[in-house]
């Protein structure tokens, strides 16, 4: 049997809240400028012989992060990596930087000890729940070093008692926050686990029909323009009376994960039901649908499945009007998939606000 070669694609899983992560992400650039700028204003004409050139640098790698991502150039997970490598690698440059040199008297570390909670609280965010906590012990155990260090090296024996309480403080209310989030985060991440398979297709492994239909009302709340694909296989019923049901399910994830293939970026393919398939895609021209399909079209055509040798399928293509109910914009999709049907199959056809174009 040859199938297409299976690559991961995150277009075609359900969607997770893409739109919400950027704008937290953003959010969070926002907050880091203004508290490096606020930082900044504070110690002048004083500055700090560390945050002077870590702090704008800090700011300035945030600020191009932001841009990349928002032009698509780097994903989201590989936006929170970069900012959380940042903000870590400075904290922990700023934590053993408060020692030298230290003022008499000092009984408590300073305030840049507080962002190690957010530190701490966002790691278990970016990352999965194990590595995650390898990660937060590791900046614990780097932090312990470091402050153990000017303990014992740097800070005068008349201090070190007085700094002693503030930093096993420090250090044991980090090893909690720690303790407690990854409690959370193996739960967050089962939470996430059933949902996520509640929005998969079992047999196929592409996203179901709740999750399109989620995946719709989502743009029609944006009033977003988009491109719907409904297709049918055409004679399946055929295939599994002939062939039997375990080379028909053979067939739908073929198809399935040709489907995924061959998706644009930003795509979604879900099992709509049966032998029906529906491609939410980028507001595409006719062209361009017309390309995407019939590649489509000749994949399916040189499938085998046992002694099934290729199938083919019947295309309704409708592009959403701004603000148009995702309801109607199927419905269109789903009259022009029938009008193919019964013009004999194997067809595309481009539903119109009045009528149907054949390609």
């Amino acid at each position: 049997m040859s199938t297409p070669s299976r690559r991961p694609s995150a277009a075609s899983s359900p969607p997770a809240w893409p739109t919400g992560q950027r704008r937290m992400f953003l959010l969070v650039v926002v907050i880091e400028v203004c508290a490096s700028l606020m930082a900044l204003w504070s110690q002048a004409p004083a500055f700090d012989t560390l945050d002077v050139w870590a702090l704008p640098l800090l700011s300035v790698t945030m600020l191009g992060v932001q841009l990349l991502l928002a032009r698509g150039v780097i994903r989201f997970e590989t936006a929170t990596s970069v900012a959380f490598l940042g903000a870590g690698l400075y904290l922990l440059l700023a934590l053993s930087h408060q020692f030298d040199p230290l003022p008499a008297g000092v009984r408590r570390l300073s305030e840049n000890t507080y962002w190690f909670a957010v530190l701490y609280t966002s790691i278990f965010y970016i990352y999965p729940p194990r590595r995650a906590a390898k990660r937060a012990l590791l900046i614990l155990g780097i932090s312990t070093a470091i402050c153990g260090g000017h303990l014992l090296l740097t800070v005068p024996p008349e201090m070190q008692l007085n700094l002693l309480s503030a930093t096993a403080q420090f250090l044991l209310s980090s090893s909690v926050l720690i303790l407690i989030q990854a409690t959370f985060g193996v739960q967050r991440a089962q939470l996430l686990a059933s949902r996520s398979a509640a929005l998969i297709d079992v047999l196929t492994g592409v996203a179901n029909r709740r999750a399109a239909e989620e995946r719709l009302r989502e743009l029609a709340g944006k009033r977003a323009t988009y491109t719907v694909v409904l297709f049918d296989l055409d004679h399946f019923k055929q295939i599994n009376d002939r062939h039997g049901h375990a080379t028909g399910d053979q067939v739908l994830r073929a198809v399935a994960q040709l489907s995924r293939d061959l998706l644009p970026q930003g795509g979604m393919v879900a099992r709509w039901g049966g032998e029906e398939f529906l491609l939410i895609l980028p507001a595409l021209g006719d062209t361009q649908v017309r390309k995407l399909l019939n590649n489509l079209r000749n994949e399916l055509r040189q499938q085998r499945h046992g002694e099934v040798v290729g199938v083919t399928a019947s295309f309704g293509v409708a592009s959403a009007a701004a603000g148009e109910s995702s309801d109607d914009v199927v419905g269109r999709a789903d009259e022009a998939m029938y009008s193919a049907k019964q013009q004999g199959r194997n067809d595309i056809r481009l539903a119109e606000w009045r009528r149907n174009t054949v390609y």
